[in-house]
């Protein structure tokens, strides 16, 4: 038998510790922020009308990306996916009720349903998964819906924290800027973080240089 010296020199060794320990795979038990939330001008590509939103991206928990599952039938890697809550900022209260507030609420339904679906697509085209969440329904544009709907709101309660109150039926997301003046969307791919800024930041540049043309034709007037 060995020295008790022989035998800590043995286990103190590292080239042994890491050949005889067994591997643990790590697993993702809570969601992390990619991206922090980074505000941005756009254009709705349909209408051309201009609106200001928040976006931030994110890799959920495994058990967050599994739930994925039940809302996007035919995501093939959910452990891949990202998730991006945006804001929409509003000029109205939308807790409240009134003929002014639900066409704010129909615009930026508009809005952001048109400016995700180019950015869903631009993403497809690069060969990643992509999709949104009708914030109306909480069904997929592109995709089969599942058994079960997104939910914005809890969704962006889990991702980043923002709080949320109940207002009868209906639960109100909190923002720490704009407060209950805002709407909620999300977006989903497989594609990395660098790539999903790329895409988001290439829709802000197109708006500038739209801008630019406007100013330039004006100026030719």
């Amino acid at each position: 038998m060995g020295s008790l010296s022989q035998n800590l020199s043995i286990h103190n060794d590292p080239t042994i510790i890491k050949s005889t320990m067994p591997t643990k795979k790590r697993t993702k038990t809570r969601s992390r922020t990619l991206v922090a939330p980074t505000l941005l001008t756009v254009k709705n590509p349909k209408t051309l009308s201009p609106f200001v939103l928040e976006y931030s991206i994110h890799a959920g928990s495994n058990k967050f990306n599994r739930e994925l599952l039940n809302v996007f039938s035919q995501i093939a890697e959910p452990d891949k996916c990202l998730i991006i809550p945006v804001f929409l900022k509003c000029q109205n209260d939308l807790v409240g009720i009134g003929e002014r507030i639900d066409r704010e609420k129909d615009e930026k339904l508009e809005d952001f349903v048109e400016w995700g679906k180019v950015i869903c697509q631009k993403l497809r085209g690069l060969g990643y998964w992509a999709d949104l969440t009708d914030p109306a329904s909480g069904y997929p544009i592109f995709s089969d819906p599942g058994p079960s709907i997104y939910p914005d709101v809890q969704g962006a309660e889990q991702l980043l924290k923002y709080d949320i109150f109940n207002a009868g039926c209906c639960h109100i997301l909190l923002h720490p800027k704009w407060g209950s003046k805002v709407y909620p969307g999300t977006l989903f791919t497989t594609a990395n973080e660098n790539c999903i800024k790329q895409v988001i930041n290439e829709s802000v540049l197109k708006f500038h240089l739209s801008l630019y043309d406007e100013d330039n034709d004006d100026f030719r007037n």
